[in-house]
């Protein structure tokens, strides 16, 4: 098969969930055979095109800024790629396009290089955002995205849904149910079993990106009422974002230097997943996710995970409360509790980490590989 990825980041250039999963399925195919390339926004300099482990790379446009200033999506980046990708792709032949879904503009514009091209066109549903558009952008903003995310639902049949959620999500749009695949996001075990603890040593890690829905003030705040207890509290925090120096003033102002390092961006993966092995507890105070690539890596590195459980995070439908990580609710003093409870009781976080370890097993990015190259093959034979 000749399959076109659609994104507006790429992998190695921004290490961000969908652009790792991008990466880790197109290597895999490789390997079985496949021409993939993958489309984006020119995150490098040098020559438009480069192969990275078998994979070429395209930078479709030069518009970088991803983020604005509130840590949110800036809606000029993915535009501008959107309306170059036409003429960048016109007389490209591929069988299968799939672009994420959560990138609108990249929708409409590979939904018409599918028709003009006779491409059969998947779109990947990291989660479905419906409501959350009003909290995230405002009402007017808010509500001019939520119909764009709606008649997206209509443009192609072939959806892959990475959560059950998103998949329930876009069933409640009038999506068929036949329509919809669920397939997980993984872990690279071979990246997992060669890294070795850091010589440094923290209670809490948190890897993400630094953004309003990530909700690092949760975590602060929490910390804050933690400190009392636990005077040597440790906290590692790995990713940028907009959102930096605004938490790293609420830490001075609550007095919390001695207990947060700011690692800033680490795009060696195999360096975060040794920070991950020489912490206790891996923390997502999240207000919204689809299916996090850092808690099933941080499962089978050997961290039970606490997170919240809430009507747009999806990740509670991987950690189960007691069995490999603990739930809480958006309140610092719940957040906190569990948190306690874990660092005083290192038996039962021995046994969510031993359980996290075996779950974590059945998300082998390699498996998934297969399902995703069987799905392609499937939409190709319909």
């Amino acid at each position: 098969m000749k399959i076109a990825i659609v994104t507006d980041a790429i992998y190695p250039y921004m290490v961000g969930g969908s652009e790792i999963r991008n990466h880790e399925i197109a290597k895999r195919l490789v390997k079985k055979g496949h021409d993939v390339h993958i489309y984006g926004v020119k995150l490098w300099e040098g020559s438009d095109e480069k192969v990275v482990e078998g994979v070429r790379i395209h930078g479709v446009s030069k518009y970088r800024r991803l983020y604005n200033s509130r840590g949110k999506r800036n809606v000029l980046a993915p535009l501008i790629l959107s309306l170059k990708l036409p003429f960048y792709l016109s007389g490209k032949k591929f069988d299968i396009i799939e672009t994420a879904a959560f990138n609108s503009p990249n929708c409409f514009s590979t939904w018409f290089i599918s028709k003009v091209n006779d491409s059969k066109l998947v779109f990947v549903w990291h989660q479905f955002f419906g409501n959350y558009f009003l909290d995230y952008f405002g009402t007017v903003k808010g509500t001019i995205a939520k119909f764009i995310e709606k008649w997206t639902t209509f443009l192609t049949p072939n959806n892959i849904c990475v959560s059950k959620h998103a998949g329930k999500c876009l069933e409640t749009q009038g999506v068929m149910k036949k329509n919809i695949q669920v397939i997980y996001n993984g872990v690279d075990f071979s990246l997992i079993n060669s890294a070795k603890p850091s010589n440094k040593k923290y209670d809490l890690i948190f890897v993400g990106r630094l953004n309003y829905q990530k909700n690092l003030k949760l975590l602060i705040n929490s910390v804050n009422l933690l400190v009392k207890d636990f005077p040597k509290l440790r906290v590692c925090v790995i990713g940028e974002g907009a959102e930096r120096d605004n938490l790293i003033s609420l830490i001075c102002e609550k007095g919390l230097e001695s207990h947060f390092d700011f690692l800033g961006r680490v795009d060696n993966r195999k360096k975060v997943i040794s920070y991950m092995k020489s912490s206790k507890i891996f923390v997502l105070p999240s207000r919204l996710e689809g299916f996090p690539l850092t808690i099933v890596e941080a499962n089978a590195a050997g961290l039970p995970i606490i997170t919240t459980k809430t009507k747009y995070n999806n990740t509670s439908e991987y950690v189960k409360h007691g069995v490999n990580g603990m739930l809480t609710g958006l309140d610092k003093t719940d957040f906190s509790l569990k948190v306690k409870t874990l660092l005083e009781n290192p038996k039962l976080r021995n046994k969510l980490s031993r359980n996290g370890r075996k779950i974590s097993k059945d998300f082998d990015w390699d498996r998934i590989a297969d399902e995703i190259e069987d799905y392609y093959l499937d939409v190709l034979r319909k």
